[in-house]
């Protein structure tokens, strides 16, 4: 299947927005073709299935997401003091946006419940990159047990997204980075008392 055809690139585009919009479950492939411009049969020679595409557009959305982070991760200055909490401050950018309304990772994952959906392997393979991200980000902030960190600050996140579909607060994610905040001064030693002289 060659997805990078222009006809392609427009299906994917067009069912991305229109998905994460309304819901995978929403939207037929009569809706995608509309919208898109293309023919019905144009869309089965590209993806062969609608679940084949809901598989296109979340990779082509992790792939986007995780170049980003990488990218914004790299352009930190080295005097960030916590790589973990930059970390928190580029999904609060996120959240903040109108159109905003949660991970679009975890909204398919509720829709799509078969464990061999196509899509389920992209989702878990994102996931399991955020939670591999923060475990680096935390060895690289000198954090004790960067396994445990990296599972923790990623649920801190997934419950930030979650609060964002179950009652629209998008301001959760700061939450979730005091939070983390929290649990970083709990293990780091205090600073050396200055002595009076």
């Amino acid at each position: 299947m060659d997805r990078t055809s222009a006809s392609g690139e427009r299906i994917l585009e067009v069912a991305s927005r229109l998905f994460y919009a309304e819901g995978i479950g929403a939207i037929g492939v009569d809706r995608v073709v509309k919208e898109s411009g293309v023919s019905k049969p144009t869309l089965y020679a590209q993806f062969g299935s609608k679940a084949n595409l809901v598989a296109a557009v979340l990779d082509r959305r992790r792939g986007d997401r995780e170049r980003v982070i990488g990218d914004y991760l790299n352009s930190l200055d080295a005097t960030v003091l916590s790589r973990v909490l930059a970390l928190f401050d580029w999904f609060a950018v996120g959240h903040a946006k109108p159109a905003f309304r949660g991970c679009p990772f975890t909204n398919a994952a509720v829709e799509l419940p078969d464990p061999e959906h196509p899509a389920r392997l992209v989702i878990s393979a994102h996931k399991a990159w955020i939670r591999r991200t923060f475990a680096q980000l935390a060895a690289a902030d000198g954090l004790p047990g960067p396994q445990w960190w990296g599972s923790t600050l990623a649920l801190l996140v997934d419950g930030a997204n979650a609060r964002v579909v179950t009652t629209g607060d998008t301001g959760a994610i700061h939450d979730a980075k005091s939070a983390a905040a929290a649990l970083i001064d709990a293990v780091r030693p205090p600073p050396p008392r200055q002595e009076c002289s």
